[in-house]
């Protein structure tokens, strides 16, 4: 076969080594050039960035001198000259300040005003509102300088305007403010000039106001953004720092320079994108051509590998031929001589060395054949007689050689006058041979030894041999030319000749059985059968084992027992019951007959389980079997299916069905007497009682499954009813059953397709009217019965586990729309309550959820409230209050919902955490028409005041209600007289109104 391996590794090592240095070089080159490339784009943009902003601090640092000197000049012109009285003076100074803005480029109009905000000119001037903090910084300096106000819409143009302003002298010696409207458009367009740089952003801000003009215009600074201060820190000599832009953001280099006014900085960015976009272009060509360079590497290396490769191959084909050869000869398991037509040696194979250690000087030597024959029968290979050259004559010898073995030596002539001789070692043979005669010894020993009955069968069933070491409980005698049916009955003939049957198909037979009776007992036996080998066209035989499995049916009878009965009671289990179930079915077909399937659930029974242990409670249940047992006619059956579980079936009841009914209902009733009667147990006396279903069964009845479930629906009937009752199954119950679990699949379905479920708002409100949060209500929108209010599934989510992902889904919900408001100026003060049930509160990761879904939507915890309903007390009090502390601690607060109408503890009150208690709208809604609960509403409100609790009201419909609750001291009110549960839209667009109507 060609061979198809690799060349050596060194060849291949070399070759790809040789590639990878050049590889390296050119990439090595490369990355230098996209370096120095990068470098240089990055120091012209500075270049140009400091260009263009020298440019700029110039022009914008004449301006600004230009308003400073002219706004310097103001109270120089309030003076009156010559004759003039003040108010000659005054008008004199308002033309001419008219004049002075009408001839600068940036200012729109000029004032001078007192530090109180009063205008002294000119005479019709409009007052600026100057703030006094900023009022009281510009008169505090110690010496005039020019300052600046942010950015303000003017009132007689309403554009974007800066005022400059400085502290002048008035005619009366009084400190007075001169002022200059500077149109932020104005300034805008300075900045711009120049600035043609495309992507350039340019910023004057005020250390001290921020943001003043921008290009392009923003209103504000890019969140993200560094502060001036430290931005001058970190930037070079020149100013400039690698940052993030001023307007947008972005990653840029950001030049900063000072102007005259140090409160005043200008700085232009050039975002890295601008910057970096030429050069991307010659590093895509630099990547390109180095790739382009590397692939041809990797081309020529190889195209090279291949022809070097080629190369190694034909060499090692050259050596195919010899190498099969060798491996033929090797891989023989008879030593191989060949020999030349002189009778020399030319060729041996390992396997001849291995047989013929001693020959191996005379190989190694390429003797002559006679020496090798003596050197292989142990005579001396320098004797003068066998020295001369000769072949042997061909033919079968088989050698005794002096170590004891045995070989058998095959010598053929070859076509060219040689000889090939083969050497095969048959001492293993004839040991095996020896090994088969003692394994027959063995064989016969380890039959002598089984307890198995052995015989070997005709097709016929005639015994023509037997074999049995021991005396058996068979007890068959000597078989031998006795047919089947003559020593053994006719059950066990049968079984056998059926397993001889199965084995002359199949080959083999196992597993058949069959019954013994002697006198000493009942033995089983089981049947192992199989085909004897014989000579073609002889009868078929077969060699049968009978092995005694008295013992093992023994275990099986017990372990059917264990499997069909219950090992506490003794009592039939749900196999068991099944089993006679469909018998009685049966029977009711046959006999044209009723009867009535009784399901038992023992009130309590976790009661007392848990108060006296587990062994009282097996004590009970056994002697409630007992009872049970006592009552039941012949052919009833009373099981336990589990636990304090019990089922009771009666047959033979009357085929009218109103007649059964009346049965069952006797037999019933018999049996909730018996069970109420006292118990005694170990420790006490027990009375108890049980909860009982009951069903008819007719031949129309539905599947067991079906019976057992209708009796155990009526059976929870009887619990719901109080216990110690019998109901019999109806139709409603059922439908009630199937409408539930229809609900749960629904609820699970719309939990798994996301979109069904719907977060609506009510509006939480002051009593001046103020919304201040809202309380967030879950509604299910059902693909075919559309809006659901949550009263229709919020009792099965909570019984079935499901409240917990709902709540957890409204719950994240509620911390998004939280998290949306915070950005919102008019509604980051909302809060959002939300209901948590008492199942979904007790689960153990119940606060590292909600500390997750915080973390997650990114929501202020001080804007969610968590509404809690009193059930939460009737157990793991302290476990309640940690959840709370733990939550509480990170700005969580709590809200006790429904107060007032469940269980109430004050010693409790005093240690939750408790933010704000509601007051139900049971309370509320008797407010007008009830006297005693008016007082309840105000002791409420004034217990909630003296715990410095927070009181909201629900339910709250008509404005009689709302005034008894303001003149009570409530403060916050919920219900449909301030709106009822909406969309979020909807809450958002009252929010505005209400902000109008402000």
């Amino acid at each position: 076969m060609k061979s198809t391996s690799a060349p050596p590794r060194q060849l291949a090592a070399s070759t790809f080594a040789l590639a990878a240095l050049f590889i390296v070089v050119v990439f090595g080159l490369a990355v230098f050039a996209v370096v120095e490339m990068r470098n240089r784009a990055v120091d012209d943009a500075r270049d140009q960035i400091d260009r263009f902003l020298s440019g700029s601090v110039a022009a914008v640092n004449q301006n600004l001198l230009g308003v400073d000197l002219l706004l310097a000049d103001l109270g120089m012109l309030l003076r009156p000259v010559g004759n003039e009285d003040m108010a000659q003076a005054n008008q004199r100074a308002a033309r001419s300040m008219q004049s002075l803005a009408r001839h600068s480029l940036l200012v729109e109009r000029l004032e001078v005003l007192r530090p109180d905000g009063s205008v002294v000119s000119p005479p019709d001037g409009d007052a600026v509102p100057l703030s006094p903090a900023f009022t009281a910084r510009l008169m505090g300096q110690p010496v005039p300088e020019l300052m600046t106000t942010g950015p303000a819409l003017s009132p007689r143009t309403s554009q974007q305007v800066l005022y400059f302003t400085r502290v002048v002298r008035l005619p009366d010696g009084a400190p007075g403010i001169a002022l200059a409207e500077v149109q932020v458009a104005s300034l805008a367009r300075l900045l711009a000039h120049g600035a043609g740089i495309e992507g350039m952003e340019v910023t004057l801000e005020s250390l001290s106001q921020g943001l003043l003009v921008s290009v392009p215009p923003r209103s504000e600074i890019a969140e993200g953004s560094a502060a001036l201060p430290e931005l001058r820190g970190a930037a070079d000599a020149r100013g400039i720092v690698q940052a993030n832009s001023r307007l947008m953001g972005q990653d840029a280099l950001l030049a900063l320079r000072p102007t005259l006014n140090q409160d005043i900085v200008l700085s232009a960015g050039l975002p890295m994108e601008q910057v970096l976009e030429g050069f991307r272009t010659e590093r895509n060509l630099i990547v390109g051509v180095t790739v382009l360079l590397m692939l041809m590497v990797v081309g020529v290396s190889a195209y090279a590998l291949h022809q070097l490769r080629e190369q190694w191959l034909r060499r090692r084909e050259a050596l195919h031929a010899k190498s099969m050869l060798d491996q033929a000869l090797e891989s023989m398991s008879d030593g191989f001589v060949l020999l030349d037509p002189e009778g020399r040696v030319t060729a041996w194979n390992r396997r001849f060395a291995e047989i013929f250690p001693q020959a191996r000087i005379a190989l190694e030597a390429h003797m002559p054949m006679v020496a090798l024959e003596n050197a292989v029968s142990g005579r001396s290979v320098e004797e003068p007689d066998t020295q001369s050259a000769r072949l042997p004559a061909p033919g079968e010898q088989e050698l005794e050689l002096p170590d004891g073995r045995t070989v058998v030596v095959v010598k053929s002539p070859t076509p060219n006058g040689g000889m090939v001789c083969v050497y095969r070692d048959t001492s293993e043979k004839r040991r095996h041979l020896a090994d088969m005669v003692e394994g027959k010894a063995q064989l016969q020993a380890t039959l002598d030894a089984l307890p198995d009955v052995l015989l070997e069968l005709c097709l016929d069933g005639r015994c023509i041999g037997f074999h049995s070491a021991r005396a058996s409980l068979l007890d068959i005698g000597d078989p031998v030319g006795r047919t089947l049916s003559e020593v053994l009955p006719g059950d066990a003939a049968i079984q056998i000749m059926a397993a001889m049957r199965e084995a002359y198909l199949k080959g083999l037979s196992f597993g058949k059985q069959f019954e013994r009776r002697a006198s000493q007992g009942t033995a089983w036996f089981e049947i192992s059968a199989s085909r004897k080998l014989v000579g073609e066209g002889a009868d078929a035989r077969f060699i049968v084992i009978l092995r005694d499995i008295t013992d093992r049916m023994s275990a099986q009878l017990q372990i059917d027992h264990l499997s069909f009965y219950d090992n506490l009671t003794g009592l039939p289990n749900r196999r068991m019951l099944l089993h006679r179930l469909q018998s009685a079915i049966d029977a009711n077909v046959r006999r044209e007959r009723q009867a009535a399937l009784l399901f038992l659930d023992l009130d309590h029974f976790k009661t007392l389980n848990d108060a006296q242990g587990r062994n009282a409670g097996d004590v009970l249940l056994k002697q409630v079997a007992q009872r049970l047992q006592q009552l039941m006619r012949e052919g009833d059956t009373v099981a336990r299916l589990g636990g304090d579980e019990f089922v009771i079936l009666i047959e033979g009841l009357s085929a009218d069905s109103a007649t059964a009914v009346m049965q069952t209902q006797a037999f019933g009733e018999a049996v909730l007497a018996e069970l109420g009667r006292p118990i005694q147990l170990p420790a006490m006396t027990y009375h108890g009682t049980c909860s009982i279903g009951a069903t008819l069964i007719s031949a129309s009845s539905a599947s067991l499954d079906d019976l057992l479930k209708q009796a155990d629906i009526a059976m929870f009937h009887a619990k719901t009813a109080g216990g110690d009752v019998l109901r019999f199954f109806e139709v409603d119950m059922q439908t009630t059953v199937n409408a539930r679990a229809s609900l749960e699949s629904e609820l699970r379905a719309a939990l798994k397709a996301r979109g069904q479920f719907l977060l609506h708002y009510q509006p939480q409100v002051t009593t001046e009217g103020r919304v201040v949060g809202a309380e967030v209500l879950i509604r299910w929108l059902h693909p075919q019965r559309g809006l659901i209010p949550p009263a229709a599934f919020i009792d099965v989510a909570e019984e079935t586990g499901l409240i917990s992902p709902i709540g957890l889904w409204a719950l994240e919900q509620a911390c998004k729309q939280l998290d949306e408001w915070s950005t919102h100026p008019r509604r980051r003060h909302l809060t959002l309550a939300v209901n948590v049930s008492a199942r979904q509160f007790r689960k153990e990761d119940f606060a590292d959820k909600v500390r997750e879904v915080l973390i997650r939507t990114g929501a202020d915890p001080s804007k969610l409230k968590l509404e809690l309903t009193e059930s939460l007390l009737h157990d793991e009090v302290a476990e309640t209050i940690r959840k709370m502390k733990s939550l509480a601690a990170i700005g969580i607060r709590f809200s006790m919902d429904d107060f007032g109408t469940g269980y109430s503890s004050l010693s409790y009150m005093a240690q939750l955490p408790l933010h704000q208690i509601k007051i139900d709208r049971f309370f509320v809604s008797g407010i007008g028409a009830n006297p005693k609960i008016e007082l309840i509403v105000q002791t409420l409100i004034g217990m909630a005041a003296n715990l410095d609790l927070e009181v909201v009201a629900e339910g709250v419909e008509t404005r009689a209600q709302l005034d008894f609750l303001i003149r009570n001291g409530c403060r916050v009110c919920q219900g449909f007289l301030f709106g009822r549960p909406q969309p979020v839209e909807v809450l958002e667009s009252q929010l505005d109104v209400e902000l109008i109507a402000h």
